[in-house]
């Protein structure tokens, strides 16, 4: 039974940590950064330009509140500048963000590090990433330059205070990231009441694809595009299929190395018992009796071993749930995961169906690795067996 519980463990684990990583790259960047749901100009995904944005209306945010599933509609404006301090400088994304909304995005408010947040929609002030704000050698009070191109080809140029710092769980950001208040981003782009899109919260991450269908709907297709997470950032889909495809083939042998260990297992346990069964058969014991006998004693076997293994590897997934494994900045792995936007971290899923569908799965490996031995006990010869 000991073969089988560690089975499921090692599953159970290897599973969570796998699906735990690919829940984490989704939050970090679809959670954080594009919502699950977004609302465009019509275009504007394939040429992201201010010429591209769409005008914010009442009309527009009366359809979003009244489609079943969409808690909160979170308006943007983006575009990039160049950004500067007294000796430094740097291209940047700029993200004009309405304080209040954005907190059930993003959430700046909790991820500062120096500073405060902002108070209002037009106020002169900007946070930046925590990285960003070290490359420009700036401080929380001091000066920050800031030119672009805005609207229709307009000059953008602004000087704001450095209000705060940021870290969000994405590397990339932090180190190009300048949020401002929306009304004062669409006055430095000379964009007033235009939103590059609005990012979406829905009730279940799950009904993005069915939220986006219903909106779709109510707007029209001529100047709106509403999309999903999973058509916004294809590239992500992409890399979390291809992963999963070789945790997959890595379990797979997994459970053939297991199933050939169960196998042997119960050939030892059967070889044991070879001389009682030889005397159980020449006392009358009927064949099909010893080996639904030897059925029930592996059926109780799995069974309990499957439960003892997701009772054993619950704990360990929460406690890396809860502590996640954070990488070493300076290994490989680690920046291979940062070329992916995310945080070096490992977090293991605690989702339900990943403890029981392994323990299902081992529990079906059990039973089917069994049958050859359960077979070679049921047409023993008895004589045969007792001079063994």
């Amino acid at each position: 039974m000991l073969s089988i519980i560690v089975a499921v463990m090692l599953s159970s684990v290897m599973r969570t940590m796998n699906e735990g990583s690919y829940e984490q790259m989704i939050e970090n960047t679809v959670g954080i950064f594009t919502g699950y749901v977004q609302i465009h100009q019509k275009g504007y995904w394939d040429d992201k330009t201010l010429e591209n944005t769409l005008v914010s209306s009442d009309t527009l945010f009366q359809i979003i509140a009244q489609t079943p599933g969409i808690t909160k509609a979170v308006p943007r404006i983006e575009s990039y500048a160049l950004v500067a301090g007294e000796n430094q400088s740097r291209a940047a994304m700029v993200i004009g963000i309405d304080p209040e909304k954005e907190r059930s995005l993003s959430d700046p408010q909790n991820r500062i590090v120096t500073g405060s947040y902002f108070e209002d929609l037009n106020e002169r002030s900007v946070l930046l990433g925590t990285d960003l704000v070290q490359r420009l050698e700036l401080q929380v009070g001091d000066s920050l330059v800031m030119i672009g191109q805005g609207f229709r080809g307009q000059s953008a140029a602004g000087l704001y205070e450095v209000k705060g710092t940021v870290r969000f769980p994405n590397p990339e950001m932090n180190k190009s990231l300048v949020m401002m208040p929306l009304g004062t981003a669409q006055f430095f782009l000379a964009a007033p009441d235009r939103l590059t899109g609005i990012s979406l919260i829905i009730e279940d991450s799950d009904d993005a694809e069915s939220v986006t269908k219903i909106l779709s709907g109510y707007l029209s297709s001529e100047d709106y595009e509403v999309m999903d997470w999973k058509e916004l950032m294809p590239e992500l889909v992409q890399a979390i299929e291809s992963d999963r495809g070789s945790g997959l083939i890595i379990i797979m042998i997994l459970y053939v190395v297991v199933g050939f260990g169960i196998l042997g297992t119960v050939l030892m346990m059967i070889t044991e018992r070879t001389y009682e069964f030889g005397v159980m058969i020449s006392v009358g014991t009927s064949r099909f009796a010893i080996a639904m006998m030897l059925a029930f004693e592996v059926l109780l076997m799995a069974m309990a071993g499957s439960l003892v293994g997701i009772v054993a590897s619950y704990p360990i997934s929460y406690y890396f749930h809860i502590n996640p494994i954070r990488l070493s900045d300076s290994g490989d792995m680690a920046q291979v995961i940062e070329t992916f936007g995310m945080e070096p971290v490992l977090q293991f899923s605690l989702e339900p169906s990943l403890f029981y569908s392994q323990a299902i799965i081992i529990f079906v490996i059990t039973l089917i690795f069994c049958l050859i031995p359960i077979l070679k006990a049921s047409r023993l010869n008895p004589v045969k067996a007792m001079r063994s």
